[in-house]
């Protein structure tokens, strides 16, 4: 490679390095999908200029960013928006790599081989799914077909209407075979397990300590969706932190509290201080939030009941169902939809917009030491559908397309609206909390994740380039607008978005393993990074 000519020099951005501190005015040049070399502006420019190491002078394409924002691309944990459309969505908002590690897939091997198969336009990876296994257990279901949860809940939930043993502590023989299935699904390449046990509250504690060892021993993360979300005593958000904080510390499990502002938000003062203490006392705990008041789920949920919902005083009210548009009328109406509709999408008030106190308590959230941007995005749907195969190749996407803002510009309102308008972090820390952090959090196990979220030589040339003074989210919960003022987004050093314009060609995603996959061949015929 000595004296090979750049494939792409990058001129005047503001190149901003979480990890290194740098911010300046750089060049940087590209080559072979890595970050080749990183200069004062004009090094790399001219027959009269002096390379850098083995650099050669000149590159293939030149592209003026002046005036612009060059960062590390932006790392999403958690994102259920596992299909192309999905994920073009998520490159408009700065995403070059998208994880579904809440949920997950089970079986992996399969998971990861459909998205090769159909290609990626960022990269992409899966958790083993714990709640799957365990409903495939106890319930004696077979495998689903191949994909992430959200793509196998629609239908899964309706099927599971009128179980309940999936709901309920499992005999230790069930324990034993899930806790087989997610060992076999980190071997597949599977990052860790998602750990959904707020959808499944009445599973057993011992069940949990079990998983926590078993995470331990194989030195992965569990992505936990909380037990409890409420404010107060008993099955409070503050018992179902400390079961997460004790996991943790008991175990020395890797464990990373999902979506901090749904579940805990109601008591985040308690919560983010016992986080906080338990990390100085050396938990490996991680957390990770989105900039929005409203949560989304399918309507099926268990917590969604109109027994739960009656007995935490919520109205039914506080439930938006997106196929329709319609606010659940009555706890009558609630009953109806779950029962003809259980994998339907809705939107959940938590806080209060125009409370300022309900908001400032998401905001210092959002700005707690440690806590990564990550979007929950969700499938777009049509008509009450999620896009499927059909849809796959339809872009843009059609008007009628819907579903929770996240979806579409979460990583955005953090540096427009959260960071420049409301001025709650700096630039800097809202792109740390958007890459950088994301990939400290998973290198312990994703070898590939210390080339990533950083811009510095020899990194992988995963990029977002972006307008500081107009990058800013447009989707609402009507109408589903993709992100605007990002510039460019590469991935591996391929263009997916150019200026701000999303190529429907570009697939260069590339799926992201956990450490050491024994399935023969599986990075090589994945082409994984």
């Amino acid at each position: 490679m000595a004296g090979e000519a750049l494939d792409l020099l990058l001129r005047g951005a503001r190149v901003i390095d979480p990890e290194t501190g740098l911010d300046g005015i750089r060049d940087v040049g590209v080559r072979r999908g890595r970050i080749e070399a990183i200069t004062t502006p004009g090094a790399l420019e001219g027959p009269g200029a002096a390379p850098q190491d083995s650099v050669r002078i000149g590159a293939a394409e030149q592209l003026d960013l002046t005036g612009l924002v060059l960062a590390p691309g932006f790392i999403d944990l958690h994102s259920h928006a596992q299909s192309i459309n999905g994920l073009r969505l998520q490159a408009l908002d700065g995403v070059t790599t998208s994880l579904d590690l809440e949920a997950g897939a089970l079986p992996v091997a399969p998971a990861y081989e459909r998205a090769a198969a159909e290609g990626r336009p960022i990269n992409y990876g899966y958790a083993a799914n714990w709640l799957l296994a365990r409903i495939l257990e106890v319930e004696n279901l077979p495998d689903p077909e191949p994909g992430s949860f959200r793509r196998q809940s629609a239908v899964g939930l309706a099927a599971l209407q009128g179980l309940t043993a999936w709901q309920e502590p499992a005999p230790p023989e069930a324990v034993s075979a899930v806790l087989e299935r997610l060992r076999n699904g980190v071997a597949e390449g599977g990052i860790g397990f998602g750990v959904l046990v707020g959808y499944s509250p009445g599973s057993g504690r011992v069940e949990m300590y079990r998983l926590a060892e078993l995470a331990a021993e194989l030195n992965v993360p569990m992505f936990v969706h909380g037990r409890y979300k409420e404010a107060d005593d008993p099955l409070s958000a503050v018992e179902g932190a400390l079961e997460l904080i004790a996991l943790a510390t008991a175990t020395g499990a890797p464990v990373h509290l999902c979506h901090v502002n749904s579940t805990y938000a109601l008591a985040e003062d308690l919560v983010l201080d016992a986080i906080a203490q338990a990390q100085d006392r050396g938990a490996r705990l991680t957390t990770e939030a989105y900039p929005y008041h409203a949560s989304s789920t399918s309507i099926g949920a268990s917590f969604l009941s109109p027994e739960q919902m009656s007995s935490r005083g919520k109205p039914a009210s506080s439930i938006r169902y997106l196929a329709t548009g319609e606010r659940v009328a009555s706890y009558e109406r609630l009953a109806e939809l779950r029962a003809t509709d259980p994998g339907g999408t809705v939107v959940i008030d938590y806080l209060d917009p125009e409370d300022p106190e309900q908001m400032g308590r998401l905001h210092r959230i959002l700005t707690f030491p440690g806590t990564a941007v990550a979007s929950d995005a969700m499938l777009p749907q049509i008509g009450g559908r999620r896009t499927g195969a059909d849809l796959e190749q339809e872009w843009p996407l059609p008007d009628e397309a819907f579903e929770h803002p996240r979806s579409a510009g979460c990583f955005t309102r953090v540096l427009g609206h959260i960071s420049r308008e409301l001025g709650l972090m700096s630039l800097n820390s809202a792109i740390e909390r958007a890459s950088y952090l994301p990939a400290t959090i998973l290198e312990g196990c994703v070898p590939a994740m210390r080339r990533k979220g950083r811009v510095q030589v020899g990194c992988d040339a995963d990029l977002t380039i972006f307008d500081p003074a107009t990058v800013t989210d447009r989707a609402t919960f009507e109408d589903l607008q993709p992100a605007a003022g990002i510039s460019h987004v590469l991935v591996g050093g391929q263009f997916v978005v150019r200026d701000g314009r999303l190529d429907p060609a570009a697939m260069p995603g590339a799926p992201v393993l956990s450490g050491a996959p024994v399935l023969a061949g599986a990075p090589a015929k994945w082409g994984a990074l």
